[in-house]
């Protein structure tokens, strides 16, 4: 574990909080901040399961907070961005480059349009069965937040629940015909899967829009 030498950070935890001790030679300056108990409590935990010490985990993220900085990155963010690709990996994803992927849709929509749009929809319903029987208890907001991240390339992205309705508008100019007609069909899957049925489309070219009611049969 790197220290930030001639220094020598010493911790340890004081009624809740962690005293911070800077040592450099013989002199001594002491650093108190608050942290909460139960982050403490927590962090501690880690470190044992981690085979730490509090101290040598303490470090470490004081030195990933300075080395975000350092590159002028948001250390949230990155967490945020990496939740997506677990997420995304969890759920079957996988990355492709962009203009690979349209090519391959637009030439399989071409040669077997009724199978590829039939295959899509039922991934969707798949899809959607990951929510419906997850322990959220909202899993279509689950699902915004997922889909708005996957579909990074989208200039819109538009999920509403109004009532027993719901819409979905995605505008991007860089999908391929076959890409937009493609991704709409998965989505009608979803829609359908958490119980809404399409009673409106407009799909074209780097724009899809669908209208949905919740089906109580």
């Amino acid at each position: 574990m790197k220290t930030f030498k001639p220094y020598m950070t010493i911790l340890r935890i004081v009624g809740g909080g962690l005293l911070v001790r800077t040592v450099k030679g013989k002199e001594v300056k002491r650093k108190t901040f608050v942290a909460r108990a139960d982050l403490i409590d927590q962090l501690g935990k880690v470190a044992e399961t981690k085979g730490y010490s509090l101290y040598a985990l303490v470090n470490e993220i004081f030195e990933l907070v300075l080395k975000a900085e350092e590159l002028g990155l948001d250390l949230r963010r990155i967490f945020e961005e990496r939740g997506v690709l677990e997420k995304a990996k969890s759920a079957g994803f996988i990355l492709g480059l962009e203009s690979l992927w349209y090519s391959m849709t637009d030439l399989v929509y071409e040669k077997a349009k009724n199978r590829v749009l039939k295959e899509w929809a039922e991934a969707g319903l798949w899809l959607a069965k990951r929510y419906a029987t997850s322990c959220s208890t909202d899993p279509i907001e689950d699902l915004k937040r997922d889909l708005r991240a996957f579909i990074w390339n989208a200039s819109q992205f538009i999920i509403e629940v109004e009532g027993e309705g719901i819409s979905v508008r995605i505008l991007s100019p860089r999908f391929s015909e076959g890409y937009s007609f493609l991704l709409a069909a998965l989505l009608e899957g979803l829609l359908n899967g958490l119980g809404f049925e399409v009673v409106e489309r407009e799909v074209f070219r780097g724009n899809i829009r669908l209208e949905g009611i919740r089906n109580r049969r």
